[in-house]
């Protein structure tokens, strides 16, 4: 595989997202598969910040250490990431941002000055346009024709009229043609021979997408980085799709309105983080009680408390398990990339629906905010399940919401379809959904909505599994480590270590397949972003089984291939 690595740093609000994006476009409509993802700080403006592109020949699912190409707009760019750079790599920087220190680092071949700003004002442009002449100069070194880029701007710019589409254009130009001199001929990053039609989405696209997809009829959320971006997109597209989207004034509104709607019968989710996610739990509790479907997904950003608001890390696991007090029947699902995201939402509704039951779909800073391209999507992979649901004519006046069953599954009215009254409470109730205070009615009905719980472990997803069947290191992860594990396991195999990839897509309950998994003669890894080894300690709760080590990341970084194969040269243990 041949790939080439782009990191575009400065501070917020000096424009890298959108250089960013606009090679993004472009490099797709070129033909690249590619991987991208953003470190961004806590702060509308300031700070430093970088937007890191991954084009390869085929699909890739992770990001790389080492740079071709990097784009300084501020100087802590230079100072923090030079060390990255190839050394055949190339500097794209503004001399004008730069102090004497920082010029004297970039005083070496392959280093070009390039003022973004002046480039656009000498073009009788104004300053903002500079991000066309950096996406310019970096097209350069990608392709031997700017059309293509040519034809990204006229499309992201046509809204605001034809002069700033050919604005945009002549700076872009000027800043191509400059690199061009300079560099003169340099070798490109090679492209598939037959590049097919891929999307460009992030985690936060992917998901809101596959809801929608669902069936989703109504979302309630309080934004809370990084989840927002499901909420923003359900909000721009939901109408179309007669969605209801309702920004609650609060975290506790949001999933009591979803839980609302759900009861009344449309599929219902809501979005946050960590401690949006805190305030949720005693709803969520009111949900397994009532036996009302809901979805909630948790964007996990590194805790206690605030944290590190724009970071990753999978450090909510064990409390998404937990989920709230009280015993009742719940599944947690987690993507591991955006084409399983978008599917896995199918999944939560369907599970949340069967067995009228909380659902909670893990992803990460990471994974919702990273883009990467994938095949379209095939709309005939989502079945809509809605559970045992009966009709008014069915149910009749007689009909009883929490009847008894073998299986735990009491047959479900929507209120308002039928003469059946449909009776929910947070308190414990009998069949009829009224209260009740008798030890065997209590007892009864736990017995009732737990055997639910058996049914979901019985039919929990399997586990996706990559590389040699009969391995001497096997590494298991969960999220978005899927990528980086998967890469990992390429790498040695290529070195002759026969190794697999065992990426968990339920982790509660688990699959029983793991346990045999875990048990075969190898030398296994748990690999998660997170200090205590939560997943570890979840399957060794669950099955009494312990890998041979633990690769653990929490230090707000994303996990990636180089990362986990160092901790494996460095003779990783249990609990490292």
């Amino acid at each position: 595989m041949q790939t080439f690595n782009i990191k575009i740093g400065g501070q917020a609000g000096q424009g890298l997202v959108s250089i960013g994006n606009i090679l993004l476009r472009a490099a797709t409509q070129e033909g690249w598969h590619l991987f991208a993802h953003q470190d961004y700080e806590s702060r509308i403006r300031g700070g430093h910040n970088f937007f890191q592109i991954r084009l390869a020949d085929r699909a890739v699912a992770t990001w790389e250490n080492d740079i071709d190409v990097l784009v300084a707009l501020d100087e802590a760019t230079i100072t923090l990431e030079l060390e990255e750079l190839k050394a055949d790599g190339v500097v794209i920087y503004d001399p004008d941002v730069l102090g004497d220190e920082a010029k004297e680092l970039v005083n070496r071949p392959n280093c070009i000055g390039l003022p973004f700003a002046q480039v656009a004002e000498e073009l009788g442009q104004p300053k903002i346009m500079a991000n066309a002449a950096a996406a310019g100069a970096i097209w350069a070194l990608l392709s031997e024709d700017i059309k293509v880029l040519h034809e990204t701007l006229d499309l992201m710019f046509m809204g605001k009229g034809q002069q700033i589409v050919a604005g945009n254009q002549k700076v872009a130009s000027a800043g191509f043609e400059r690199v061009r001199e300079i560099l003169g001929e340099r070798p490109r990053p090679s492209k598939p021979a037959h590049p097919g039609a891929r999307l460009l989405l992030k985690g936060n696209d992917a998901l809101p997408l596959g809801a929608l997809a669902a069936g989703l009829k109504f979302m309630s959320a309080y934004p809370m980085t990084p989840s927002t971006g499901v909420t923003e997109l359900i909000s721009e597209y939901g109408r179309a799709a007669n969605v209801v989207m309702e920004q609650a004034e609060d975290e506790i509104s949001a999933i009591n309105m979803a839980i609302g709607a759900s009861y009344a019968g449309v599929r219902s989710m809501t979005a946050t983080s960590g401690g949006g996610f805190a305030l949720m739990t005693e709803a969520l509790s009111l949900a397994g009680s009532a036996e009302i479907p809901i979805v909630v997904i948790d964007a996990m950003r590194p805790g206690p408390s605030t944290g590190l608001p724009t970071r990753t890390e999978q450090g909510d696991l064990r409390y998404a398990v937990a989920m709230s007090f009280g015993d009742f029947p719940r599944a947690v699902l987690a993507p591991g990339d955006v084409e399983e995201a978008f599917y896995l939402m199918g999944q939560a509704f369907n599970l949340a629906e069967e067995y009228q039951m909380p659902v909670v779909v893990l992803s990460d800073q990471h994974l919702a905010d990273s883009y990467v391209t994938v095949p379209p999507f095939d709309l005939s992979r989502i079945e809509i399940r809605r559970g045992r649901v009966v009709s008014g004519a069915e149910a009749g006046p007689d009909y009883v919401r929490y009847q008894f069953t073998e299986d735990g599954i009491s047959p479900r009215l929507y209120p308002g379809f039928g003469e059946g009254l449909v009776v929910s409470a947070g308190d414990e109730h009998g069949e009829h959904g009224h209260l009740i205070e008798d030890a065997e009615t209590r007892q009864k009905m736990m017995d009732k909505r737990m055997a639910k719980q058996r049914l979901v472990e019985e039919n929990a997803l399997e586990p996706v599994l990559c590389g040699a069947e009969e391995a001497e290191v096997v590494l298991i992860g969960f999220g978005s480590t899927k990528g980086a594990i998967a890469e990992a396991v390429d790498i040695l195999n290529s070195q002759g270590v026969k190794a697999q990839g065992v990426h968990l897509p339920q982790v509660y309950p688990l699959p029983r397949s793991l346990e045999m998994l875990m048990k075969k003669p190898a030398r296994t890894y748990i690999v998660e972003a997170n200090y205590s080894g939560q997943l570890e300690e979840l399957v060794a709760s669950r099955f009494a089984v312990k890998p041979t080590g633990s690769i653990r990341r929490y230090d707000g970084r994303p996990m990636n291939a180089k990362y986990i194969l160092d901790q494996l040269q460095g003779g990783v243990g249990s609990g490292s």
